[in-house]
């Protein structure tokens, strides 16, 4: 950070990746060179089925997060579950393995980023909460599942 007062945000943006991808660094993986993070490409979608949170890039190190999450209605948390886990990628591999997992809930907000993605998962896949079930599991026409590629 420099000085007292923090970087200005770009126009139309919420999150400040950058901050948000240093803490991730400094907390979990210190020992590794910090990687890029990056805003991915908005495609345009009314409704979805499935959508990829983050995504790693082994020829070029580069983290990726889906331009969605970058909106108020995002929480700081979960993004930097994303860049999290997109790190472990990097550390660990492609695989999502038993160590891999294990690895991922050492994320300090990882329970609360499974329950914000269980609770709003219909906001990131264009839906209306009225197309939700009872237990909150998306509804959708002709009996299609909605998935989620978390990363």
């Amino acid at each position: 950070m420099l000085g007292a007062f923090p970087l200005p945000l770009p126009e139309n943006t919420h999150h400040h990746l950058d901050s948000l991808a240093a803490e991730v660094h400094r907390t979990y993986f210190p020992d590794h060179p910090p990687l890029a993070v990056r805003w991915g490409q908005q495609i345009t979608r009314k409704k979805r089925r499935s959508i990829r949170l983050g995504s790693y890039n082994h020829v070029t190190t580069e983290i990726r997060i889906h331009p969605l999450l970058n909106s108020r209605q995002i929480p700081a948390f979960f993004i930097q579950s994303v860049i999290h886990h997109e790190y472990l990628h990097h550390t660990l591999g492609a695989s999502h393995s038993r160590r891999f997992h294990a690895n991922e809930r050492m994320f300090r907000y990882y329970r609360e980023s499974q329950e914000w993605i269980r609770r709003n998962l219909f906001l990131l896949l264009g839906r209306r909460r009225a197309e939700l079930d009872r237990r909150g599991i998306v509804v959708a026409a002709r009996a299609e599942i909605a998935q989620l590629a978390l990363f």
